[in-house]
């Protein structure tokens, strides 16, 4: 004897394609979305996971790769190096010197103390440059533009992504400061207050600028997609290119990279100070944060439509 199976009376079979043919789309599409891939809908809120999976995966490859904590390490050896050179480079016992540098425990002592934290930008702007050329030296760029096609995305998250890291990398070494300032203190070289707001004046304007340079080396490194190249291009210009315009044509040499973070530098330091001033003109902080925002997006955009869009196989 064999069971039978009775369908209910007015209930209907789902219906199953034939093998090899695409099912049928669950519905019609609901407004702002588009059908991706049969019975995968890509809306606006699948293109913002994408857009959060490509910063995840972004800040993932900084955190993992042995590079960005040497370069923050390096960063904070730097910044209180230099400061130790720069705080005791006034001697008690040359005269002639201490006419030209503040006296310590002074706030102009601090300050010029705390304005080797600048040395943070050039570093963000490492950061920046191997952030997009690491990925084509290793050849790890065909895995990431597979798992994110939109190669303008992926640049888009290298920007955002760089210029937290060159943020960082600036608080870094503003925590670095700190500690070189307490021991200042500690040791009869003025007091905490004195030091604690000069370095309030210094920190925000150099943070503000290393994420900003973080953003121009990104620009540089899709552009050029060499490592070697990019570094030599950013630093040479930061470093030989521009003292030698800016002293030559102090007009043109103040919209270039650091003459523009000088003056982001300079937007929160104190008046009276030796690191607001500057013998060559600047640009308005407004304008110059703009400058250097557009540095770093125009050369992204240039990367993402030539170098980036040519075969990586």
């Amino acid at each position: 004897m064999t069971d039978e199976v009775h369908e209910p009376t007015g209930a209907s079979r789902p219906s199953v394609p034939p093998a090899g043919m695409a099912p049928a789309q669950p519905g019609p599409v609901p407004p702002g979305g588009q059908w991706e891939a049969p019975g995968v809908l890509a809306g606006p809120g699948h293109r913002r996971s994408r857009t959060g999976r490509a910063l995840a995966a972004e800040i993932r490859k900084l955190l993992t790769v042995w590079s960005t904590p040497v370069i923050v390490a390096v960063g904070v050896v730097l910044t209180v190096g230099l400061g130790v050179l720069v705080g005791y480079a006034t001697g008690h016992g040359s005269h002639a010197r201490d006419l030209l540098l503040p006296a310590r425990g002074t706030a102009s002592w601090f300050d010029s103390v705390f304005s080797v934290m600048t040395i943070a930008q050039d570093l963000a702007l490492i950061v920046g440059v191997v952030a997009v050329t690491a990925e084509f030296r290793h050849r790890t760029v065909t895995a990431t533009f597979l798992a994110e096609p939109r190669r303008g995305n992926v640049v888009a998250a290298k920007l955002g992504v760089a210029a937290l890291a060159g943020a960082t990398v600036a608080v870094a070494a503003a925590v670095g400061d700190l500690i070189l300032g307490a021991v200042f203190v500690a040791t009869g070289n003025g007091t905490a207050s004195t030091m604690l707001t000069e370095l309030g004046h210094v920190a925000p304007g150099v943070v503000a600028a290393s994420a900003l340079f973080g953003i121009y080396g990104v620009g540089l490194g899709a552009l050029l997609r060499n490592q070697v190249a990019a570094l030599v291009v950013g630093l040479g210009v930061t470093v030989i290119l521009e003292p030698i315009v800016r002293g030559i044509v102090p007009g043109v040499g103040k919209w270039f990279p650091s003459a523009a973070a000088q003056s982001l530098d300079s937007v929160t330091a104190h008046a009276s100070s030796g690191f607001a001033s500057s013998t060559f003109p600047l640009l308005s902080p407004g304008v110059a944060a703009a400058v250097l925002l557009g540095y770093g997006v125009v050369l992204a955009i240039a990367g993402a439509l030539t170098t980036l869009q040519a075969d990586i196989t």
